[in-house]
């Protein structure tokens, strides 16, 4: 066990120090819609259960940091690539500190944040139980644990088992190349090995995505006393919101109540979601 996390956490580093200059650019969640989405998720939370002090984990980028630093007074991020923290935008009136380590294994003041993040990052992870734990510990009484943008198994599962010999609509067909296509992608767009990008997300590649059932018990045992799932990205979505015969707002607005009415008939539409993300309250 302890061989492997060292394996995944050495392969994160290598994919994203060669990353870091393009991944604003090349990664979906910087589009303006997707940062809107998660900013509004986070003003929710913070009208729900005020916070100031954050705990961001698998920083990165800064992707989260960008968007929590206009109402915390003080961050902390964690990652275990330095070049990507290099990327970080310190700027604003929040304290934000950056600490290159493992989210599982870095030593975390007890009791002390209001609000942790992990945004498209679970899935980098060999073992999530570390990362919950000290989650867990970090956080005051009644902190929140968000969490998003992670790969759902019940998608995947489904995806994986089409027959590719044939040929489909290219909203299945999409999907497909996304998920049988993107290390090879990876590889050759950035040269990183196909084996070493698979190992660096091991809950994606190797596991084939984040279980919701799997998750709740994970959570549960680290200590979280309730928590909340989210589903996100529908199958089909992409094409719909990038119609250009249809008005900007209106796709925009067709993919809202597309997302909606597959969010009501939750758990049985769960397999046609992307991504899946949760809440957990301590």
């Amino acid at each position: 066990m302890e061989n492997n996390i060292k394996d995944a956490i050495s392969a994160n580093i290598t994919v994203h120090s060669a990353m870091a200059n393009d991944y604003n650019t090349i990664e979906p969640h910087f589009r303006p819609e997707s940062i809107k989405r998660v900013d509004d998720i986070i003003q929710k939370l913070h009208k729900e259960n005020s916070f100031s002090k954050v705990l961001d984990l698998g920083c990165g980028t800064g992707f989260m940091i960008n968007i929590v630093k206009k109402y915390a007074s003080e961050i902390v991020g964690v990652d275990v690539t330095q070049a990507m923290m290099d990327k970080v935008d310190k700027s604003g009136n929040a304290s934000i500190t950056l600490i290159n380590s493992d989210t599982g294994t870095v030593e975390l003041p007890q009791k002390h944040f209001d609000l942790a993040t992990a945004y498209t990052f679970l899935d980098h992870l060999y073992d999530m139980r570390p990362t919950f734990s000290n989650t867990f510990n970090a956080l005051k009484e009644g902190g929140v644990f968000y969490a998003d943008l992670s790969p759902n198994y019940y998608f995947w599962n489904d995806v994986k088992k089409v027959d590719t010999t044939k040929q489909y609509d290219p909203i299945l067909q999409r999907e497909i190349n996304a998920v049988l296509s993107k290390d090879a992608e990876i590889e050759a767009q950035f040269g990183i090995d196909k084996n070493v990008f698979q190992t660096a997300e091991h809950q994606k590649h190797i596991k084939g995505g984040l279980v919701e059932e799997e998750l709740r018990g994970l959570l549960m045992e680290a200590g979280f006393k309730k928590v909340e799932f989210i589903y996100h990205w529908f199958i089909g979505q992409a094409q719909l919101i990038n119609d250009e015969n249809t008005e900007k707002a209106k796709r925009f607005e067709q993919a809202e109540i597309m997302h909606d009415y597959l969010t009501k008939a939750l758990p049985v539409s769960r397999n046609l979601f992307k991504y899946i993300g949760f809440i957990a309250t301590k």
